[in-house]
């Protein structure tokens, strides 16, 4: 009778994602047998993100319920680089980091090693999408950053590499392609070559939209402004993901992002300019230390001034450890509620829905219209962004009828 495990995966990371649905891959391969059910399970392996203070603690809530069950608990993902200390305080079982995944061999390696597994391109997004991974690790030190620690030094693939699996998406049902990485315009760098040239070499094919860049620093966008746009004008892109954090240049420079705030915004309008049916996403931390109205107000007026489709914003969760959570200045929780309650009212009076999630209190925004085209067109992009605002299917029609209306 073969052992039971329950992975449990309950992230918006794409990257954690494609390591959990390798490690499936190799479990059944190694005759285990897959479950969703915890309380039937020998093995339950909890996947953690430790990005913000909230999603830490909804996976130690979910390591917390699942001791509850006799099984052997794996810990995994990034919380146990980012939150150490909570961690130690209720769980003394196994824990395997994001870079020794290596180490699933000790224990369910009967058959066959983790690097025996082909790269697993499937995301839980959908068979439409197409995952390619063309890095791992971060190179950057942003001030309010755990997650550099949990991901490590940064390893890219070869451009051959990337290609060959981009080649493999194009003879595959799928629909569109993530280009993927814990910071994917970092690409290269440690094997002296650039994300510019990665773009250029792979098989995008024009006027597909097929292509989503996901994680792109600002930085890097600007520095290869040019292999983007052209790529942008040809309808290769689809969708990119590029996180400007504030929009004030004190505070992105107190971020260790630094960039130039005015050549960032002209950079993302040209590039909706040129090609009018991307989607451009992002995320906006509010209330970052010592962020006066004046600069809060200037990451309103950039979301508004880019009209990106679509984001996160989040209350800056001071993480232990890092630089800025170190910082004089800090901001009151009940003042950055404030700011974020009245960032939801400007985007609601320009042509924005919102959904605020019950457990990270993030703030997901939609331009509307999106949303609405998303019920007309088969289009992936849109019903993907649909789906973070109303992320039950079946209530989507009727959600989109009071939108619609204005209710």
């Amino acid at each position: 009778m073969s052992l039971k495990v329950c992975v449990i995966c309950n992230l918006n990371c794409s990257r954690r994602e494609m390591d959990m649905a390798k490690l499936k891959v190799y479990l059944r391969a190694n005759g285990y047998e897959l479950t969703n059910k915890k309380e039937e399970s020998d093995y339950i392996v909890v996947t953690s993100c430790g990005f913000i203070n909230e999603t830490a603690k909804m996976a130690l809530d979910e390591i917390e319920s699942a001791k509850k069950i006799s099984a052997e608990i794996i810990v995994t993902g990034c919380v146990p680089d980012t939150d150490v200390d909570k961690l130690k305080s209720i769980f003394t079982g196994t824990v395997i980091r994001n870079t020794e995944l290596e180490k699933f061999d000790d224990i369910f390696g009967k058959f066959h090693k983790l690097s025996d597994i082909q790269e697993v391109h499937d995301m839980t997004w959908g068979d439409k999408y197409f995952c390619v991974e063309v890095s791992r690790g971060c190179p950057e030190n942003c001030s309010y950053c755990a997650t550099k620690w949990a991901v490590g030094k940064l390893h890219s693939k070869t451009v051959e590499e990337c290609v060959t699996e981009v080649e493999a998406f194009n003879e595959s049902d799928a629909d569109k392609v993530v280009i993927n990485g814990d910071n994917v315009g970092a690409y290269g760098l440690d094997i002296k070559e650039s994300f510019a040239t990665l773009l250029t070499a792979l098989p995008f094919k024009e006027n597909s939209y097929s292509a989503l860049i996901d994680s792109l620093h600002p930085k890097w966008l600007l520095k290869y402004y040019d292999s983007i746009l052209e790529a942008a004008k040809k309808n290769k892109l689809g969708m990119i993901v590029s996180a400007i954090q504030a929009g004030s240049e004190r505070i992105i420079d107190l971020m260790n992002r630094k960039v130039d705030v005015h050549q960032l915004k002209e950079a993302y309008i040209e590039i909706k300019k040129y090609s009018p049916d991307i989607i451009l996403g992002t995320e906006v931390i509010v209330g970052f230390p010592t962020e006066t109205e004046s600069e809060f107000m200037e990451s309103v007026a950039f979301i508004l001034d880019t009209k990106f489709d679509w984001g996160h914003i989040f209350a800056f969760s001071p993480k232990d450890g890092t630089k800025a959570a170190a910082m004089s200045g800090q901001i009151e929780q009940q003042e950055k509620m404030r700011r974020i309650d009245f960032f939801i009212s400007q985007l609601g009076e320009n042509g924005y829905v919102v959904h605020k999630e019950e457990k990270s209190q993030a703030v997901i925004f939609c331009k509307k219209e999106v949303c609405l085209r998303a019920n007309t067109n088969d289009n992936v992009y849109w019903q993907h962004c649909l789906d973070t605002i109303c992320p039950d299917r079946s209530k989507q029609s009727k959600y989109l009828e009071t939108i619609n209306s204005g209710v």
